[in-house]
């Protein structure tokens, strides 16, 4: 009896679709500031793309590329100083054992989150999500087109032996 009452408490949970995406969520520059006293925003857009990238997930080359990307980003708007505490933060926080939700790499995906490649059809999910995602436009096509160049090489990939 003990189990069919577990089964049905549990229900709802497994009822929920594999396919469906978790909501982007970002804070900006989580644990840091998003600017100087001056310019309070100053590279908050630069962790709001990197927050993006980090809920689409992907191969561990991939999460190198997507902290590089925030490295340069801070590094043009506030020096390299910052830039290289910002990376060292990031590296930092990829190694806690304590996780924030939705800063893990691949944190789309309900039950499959941490490196791995993308299938296209997971590709394409994250196209298909992008338009109803609150970002600056300049964040989402950059983020389009790095998706889009993963999804020809996935299919490069798979169309030759």
């Amino acid at each position: 009896m003990k189990l069919w009452l577990a089964l049905i408490l549990l229900l709802p949970a497994l009822a929920r679709a594999t396919d469906e995406l978790r909501p982007f969520a970002t804070d900006g520059c989580t644990l840091s500031p998003d600017g100087t006293p001056r310019n309070r925003t100053l590279w908050r857009e630069c962790c709001v793309a990197h927050d993006l990238r980090l809920w689409g997930g992907g191969t561990k080359t991939e999460r190198v590329d997507a902290d590089e990307k925030l490295f340069s980003c801070v590094e043009e708007k506030a020096g390299r100083t910052i830039a290289k505490i910002f990376l060292a933060g990031v590296r930092l926080g990829s190694h806690s054992p304590y996780k924030i939700p939705a800063k893990v790499w691949g944190n789309a995906w309900y039950d499959r989150s941490g490196y791995r490649e993308l299938p296209s059809a997971e590709i394409l999910q994250l196209i298909d999500e992008l338009p109803l995602i609150d970002v600056p436009a300049e964040i989402r096509e950059a983020y389009l087109l790095e998706l889009e160049a993963r999804l020809t090489l996935s299919q490069e990939v798979f169309s030759h032996p």
